[in-house]
């Protein structure tokens, strides 16, 4: 018999979230994700698992929106591996049923170990232990990428990448 793999789910997802508070050449010296830690530190990221089976996607965001969080981390739990070339169509898929339900202020962003992305060889994303869907608010989501325009963060980041994010570089 094996064993769950969600057990200790947040142990995992802290673990991942450790590798993306590091410091990373591939990012000019910022972390894979600059900021989760602040997030963290001040306990406004909820972690938490959602499971098809019991629940809605929508559920986990009214839960989400009645908490004291400003964002989320679901570990998607399912029985079929999600491939990279399904990511960016249930990210879609996600944004698409927030909007239709009134929760247009939120935007979603998935991260899939499948994914195949990398900067010079390192894949931040191939360290998750689960498919994760964050959740958060558009505005602070906006604010963040410009913010990270004016840094060196995208400079080592392929067209492909790039695309991936919908970011445009100037002199790229």
């Amino acid at each position: 018999m094996s064993k769950c793999p969600y057990t200790n789910f947040k142990q995992k997802v802290m673990d991942y979230i450790g590798v993306l508070r590091q410091p990373r050449k591939e990012y000019n010296n910022m972390p894979a994700c600059p900021f989760i830690g602040k997030e963290i530190d001040q306990d406004k990221l909820m972690i938490d698992k959602f499971d098809p089976n019991n629940c809605s996607l929508l559920e986990m965001v009214d839960k989400l929106e009645k908490s004291k969080y400003d964002s989320a981390l679901f570990v998607q739990v399912t029985d079929n591996e999600l491939l990279f070339k399904d990511t960016k169509k249930y990210q879609n898929f996600i944004n698409v049923l927030l909007k239709r339900n009134n929760y247009e202020h939120l935007k979603c962003i998935c991260f899939n170990p499948n994914d195949e992305l990398d900067i010079n060889g390192f894949n931040i994303r191939s360290h998750s232990p689960y498919f994760l869907i964050n959740i958060a608010n558009k505005k602070i989501l906006s604010r963040s990428h410009k913010n990270l325009l004016k840094t060196k963060y995208f400079d080592n980041m392929n067209e492909k990448y790039l695309k991936y994010l919908n970011t445009k570089i100037k002199n790229k």
